[in-house]
């Protein structure tokens, strides 16, 4: 059988967050996701818009109930963006 390199993508299964706030001055937001999905912290996610990403965030302290803080490392972002980690 011959062999491929080709790379495999399979699609992360953590389920997408929402911004439910910003502070771009301080460059950070508040994230909410379905209970039971919290990602573990310094986890770098992905900020999409319409379909399109527009940032990323890195987790950060502190979690609590299903929201949780994330520092903006590039991009923007706005209240209503999804946020994953694929």
């Amino acid at each position: 059988m011959p062999s491929t390199n080709a790379p495999i993508i399979t699609r992360s299964a953590m389920t997408p967050g929402r911004i439910d706030s910003v502070n771009a001055k301080a460059r950070y937001v508040v994230i909410s996701f379905p209970i039971g999905t919290m990602p573990a912290l310094d986890t770098h996610l992905n900020v999409y818009r319409g379909g399109l990403k527009v940032g990323e965030v890195k987790v950060t302290p502190p979690q609590q109930n299903n929201f949780n803080a994330a520092d903006i490392v590039a991009g923007e972002c706005r209240i209503g963006d999804e946020v994953r980690g694929d």
